[in-house]
């Protein structure tokens, strides 16, 4: 999948990273730890954008500092506890990344952003991820085109991750019928409502199931139906 990224061959690093790394330098429960061992089977980094490689400026303010964006890949054992992981390789590896989970022959995107710990300044505190459902080769393809690096903006590291995280988000929104949807943080805002929205119905149809009284399911299928038709709105 890498090719259609169009990075810069000079970033490419290919280096096996060892779970060690985690165990070491993560607060692994033990269910963490179980975690890694039974559901991952390889993490390699794949490319380390930089500024003497790929020529884009580094980026700090007040709130945020990148000094290069990482591609990092791991290679399931299975589709399970894919969130999680995902989280603490990012927690771990304190540089905005884009990271690749693999299983067989569908992948995951996963990007988020991070920002600099006010109370510890050693630690970035990661912000809500944006990723991807598991997508085959051809779904894969219609995304490609939203992370080429030679379309992404390359003034900072801020502006192309930025964009990264932005065109996962959007790609996100058209999956789901949001076609004329074109920018990130109205992706992200109208996900996020939908799923509170599904959420709602989930809640709504659980204490349907549990439900006597014949008024109250009722007024509760006609709350769910409510829900179901704003959700068909978006």
């Amino acid at each position: 999948m890498y090719d259609v990224l169009n990075i810069p061959a000079a970033c490419k690093v290919d280096n096996v990273i060892y779970k060690k790394l985690f165990y070491e330098n993560a607060d692994l429960s033990a269910a963490d730890k179980k975690l890694f061992t039974e559901n991952i089977d390889k993490i390699t980094w794949r490319y380390s954008l930089k500024p003497e490689n790929c020529f884009v400026k580094p980026y700090r303010d007040t709130v945020r500092e990148y000094g290069e964006v990482e591609i990092i890949e791991a290679v399931l054992t299975r589709q399970a506890g894919e969130r999680r992981i995902a989280e603490i390789i990012m927690r771990t590896i304190p540089y905005p990344m884009l990271l690749v989970l693999q299983h067989e022959n569908q992948v995951q995107l996963w990007a988020a952003h991070q920002r600099n710990s006010q109370n510890d300044s050693e630690k970035n505190v990661l912000e809500e991820p944006a990723c991807t459902a598991w997508l085959d080769s051809a779904e894969l393809e219609k995304l490609s085109a939203a992370l080429d690096f030679q379309k992404l903006r390359n003034g900072n590291f801020y502006e192309l991750y930025n964009d990264m995280v932005d065109g996962i988000s959007v790609f996100n929104a058209h999956q789901s019928g949001m076609a004329e949807v074109a920018d990130g943080d109205e992706a992200r805002a109208l996900l996020a409502q939908r799923q509170a929205t599904e959420s709602k119905i989930a809640a709504l149809r659980a204490e349907l199931k549990k439900e006597t009284q014949f008024n109250r399911k009722v007024e509760l299928n006609m709350e769910i139906k409510r829900f179901e038709k704003g959700s068909g709105e978006f």
